[in-house]
């Protein structure tokens, strides 16, 4: 069964980070964009400092080398996330929870070229039908959604930067790592609410503020980390790729009223077949259906 529980943790990490759109939406213009990006990572960091030291007793114990590491993560980590809260702004939540599923396909042309990894046929062809799918989507079209989609675009290519970036250091972490990623994104942050206020936090707000902290954020990293011990990258990928934007679409459909753009819902389920084609490429699946339910 401990690996039905890891699968279900990938679910909802999925599943919650799905519906970040809904959440910025329902606070829309109440808070600056930056100073919600400030409230995101602080409760998001005010979770994981409770929670996280109950898993990891050592978190605390780390050299020179490992923070400029973290704060280099942290950096692209924040910018990443803001670019994905600023196009749920513009644009219907689908388009950026299906736009966000390309960046395994950036991540494979930034492999080959800065860490000489081999492009196989499979590659190509993955690739190849990732485009169309995109393509499909149109994110470059003009229109009113064309700011929206041109962030959602970068943020799935600062994405697969920050995941180059990880694997070129090549090191792995325990899950006490989080607390300092969130910590100096925080930090960050720290100056924008000076800047551009506090916002409205009246009624609602607030509980949604907090959703997107604790629970899109801090509950979804916990969760994705929690399971990432236990099952491989690959297969984590593939879990969140197709739990996120059912997530983020449904209830976008639910509780924002948002219609099904059906082109846009055509490219994004294309991505996903692609994308989960290339992630079973990239590692013998062999097993998993197995280890489910061991």
């Amino acid at each position: 069964m401990a690996g039905v529980k890891n699968y279900i943790y990938l679910i909802i990490a999925g599943a919650l980070a799905g519906i970040i759109g809904i959440f910025v939406k329902l606070i829309g213009g109440n808070v600056p964009v930056m100073t919600l990006m400030f409230y995101r990572m602080f409760f998001a960091f005010i979770l994981v400092l409770i929670v996280v030291p109950f898993l990891d007793k050592n978190w605390y114990k780390v050299n020179r080398r490992d923070l400029r590491h973290f704060f280099i993560v942290a950096v692209v980590m924040t910018v990443t996330f803001t670019l994905f809260v600023a196009a749920n702004l513009f644009v219907p939540v689908q388009n950026v929870v299906l736009i966000t599923n390309f960046s395994p396909f950036i991540v494979l042309i930034l492999a080959a070229l800065f860490l000489n990894e081999k492009i196989t046929k499979t590659k190509i062809i993955t690739l190849i039908v990732g485009i169309v799918g995109i393509a499909i989507i149109n994110p470059f079209r003009f229109g009113e959604n064309a700011l929206g989609n041109y962030l959602a675009l970068g943020q799935a290519a600062l994405y697969s930067v920050l995941i180059i970036l990880m694997r070129k250091e090549n090191r792995e972490h325990k899950i006490g790592a989080i607390i300092w990623f969130f910590l100096f994104a925080t930090l960050i942050l720290l100056p924008f609410p000076f800047i551009y206020g506090l916002g409205n936090l009246s009624g609602s707000v607030m509980w949604y503020v907090l959703g997107l902290g604790i629970l899109s954020t801090g509950v979804t990293y916990l969760f994705h980390n929690l399971a990432l011990e236990k099952i491989g990258a690959e297969i984590s990928s593939i879990v969140i790729m197709i739990s996120m934007p059912l997530a983020g679409i449904i209830g976008a459909f639910i509780i924002l009223g948002e219609d099904l753009n059906v082109r846009v819902i055509t490219g994004g389920v294309i991505l996903i077949i692609a994308g989960i084609y290339l992630q079973a490429h990239e590692k013998n699946l062999k097993g998993a259906v197995r280890k489910f339910f061991k």
